[in-house]
């Protein structure tokens, strides 16, 4: 029952490390393979999964503090190999009855799960880390010894004394489950098709760009730049404690921030922000030379003045409301000022990112830079 509850929380988890890991994750696919494949998140992902789960395996449930203080690593820690065994055999004698009484008892059941619960790790490292078998050795011991840290130091000084046992049983079994996922992962190479037929298949399709890498590229320079503004506000508010904070000029203010300092990127790097370069992307003219200075202008300018006129204008009444009505209106202007971000993201996600009007209207598209080879 613990072990079912510690697979539930694993899977209550994954959907956060999932959404941190995601914008990393799809900006390195890009920038490296030029699309993201989808088997290849499969098994990242699926990895990611397991190692989660193989985690919360080792260390949950979680103690009260109480209970652990006054607890010490010497009285958690077990260095003689095949102890366990010999405790449960000492003063039995040995039989067919006793022996099957022992294939039911937890001493085993315990030693099996420590095996099983690398056997996926081994498989992970020969099948998609393309490790031999020494290194998967290697990494099955090293990922043991981080589990027995963890546990013989309280979670790494978490709690006030360790409440689980570290045992070098443990660790030798941990490792030899990765030696015979090392030698199962034949399997998964014999049914899914190796790291190297992946990213083949990956470059064998024709360079070009999709909506999905135009909004990646677009959130990562969106993420990064936030992160830049709140920094900025916050250094503002440190030198000038007279400063108020939010307003819904605020809103106009960090959008016109975002489009201005990705024109100064594209200005210098004639064509390319932050996460364009990431996403292998570029922008030129419709002949696919880059842009002139005025173009680029242009671009962000159609973009201010389709997004932030009806914000601004909201901002100005909230400044002036005297009834309902006006709040009514208030709050269709912000929502009209956003009408055009939910069809850029669905044009970026279902019309596979078909020029928008400031696309149009400043004669500008993206055209994918070269994917490195292998």
């Amino acid at each position: 029952m613990v072990y079912i509850r510690n697979i539930y929380t694993g899977l209550l988890v994954f959907p956060l490390i999932a959404a941190v890991f995601t914008l990393p994750y799809a900006v390195f696919q890009y920038h490296r393979h030029g699309a993201v494949s989808k088997l290849r998140t499969l098994i990242i992902y699926s990895y990611i999964l397991y190692m989660l789960i193989a985690f919360f395996m080792v260390c949950l449930p979680l103690p009260d503090r109480a209970s652990t203080i006054g607890n010490t690593w010497r009285g958690h820690l077990n260095l003689i190999p095949g102890k366990q065994i010999w405790l449960y055999w000492h003063g039995r004698a040995f039989g067919i009855a006793a022996f099957q009484e022992y294939l039911l008892s937890s001493s085993l059941w315990q030693l099996l799960f420590n095996i099983l619960l690398t056997v996926p790790f081994g498989v992970y490292m020969r099948y998609y880390f393309k490790q031999g078998l020494k290194r998967t050795i290697l990494w099955s011991f090293l990922l043991s010894l981080f589990y027995e840290t963890s546990q013989l130091t309280a979670l790494f000084g978490i709690y006030p004394g360790p409440y689980r046992f570290a045992d070098v049983e443990d660790l030798i079994c941990n490792t030899m489950g990765g030696a015979a996922g090392y030698y199962l992962a034949y399997i998964a190479a014999v049914l899914l098709p190796s790291r190297d037929e992946i990213d083949e298949s990956i470059r064998a399709e024709m360079p070009k760009v999709t909506g999905m890498q135009r909004f990646w590229a677009a959130l990562f320079d969106y993420v990064c730049l936030v992160a830049v503004h709140i920094f900025l506000l916050g250094a503002i508010r440190i030198l000038y404690p007279a400063f108020t904070g939010y307003t819904i000029y605020a809103e106009v203010d960090s959008w016109s921030f975002f489009c201005v300092i990705s024109l100064v990127q594209v200005l210098i790097t004639k064509g390319s922000t932050l996460g364009h370069a990431a996403c292998r992307l570029r922008l030129v003219s419709e002949d696919g030379k880059p842009a002139p200075a005025g173009q680029y202008i242009k671009r962000y300018a159609f973009l201010l003045l389709f997004t932030e006129p009806p914000l601004f204008l909201a901002g100005w009444l909230m400044n002036r409301r005297f009834s309902v009505v006006v709040d009514l209106v208030i709050l269709g202007l912000v929502f009209l000022s956003r009408i055009y971000f939910i069809l850029y993201f669905i044009n970026m996600v279902f019309r596979k990112g078909r020029p928008m009007p400031h696309d149009k209207l400043s004669g500008t598209h993206y055209i994918e830079t070269a994917i490195p080879k292998a």
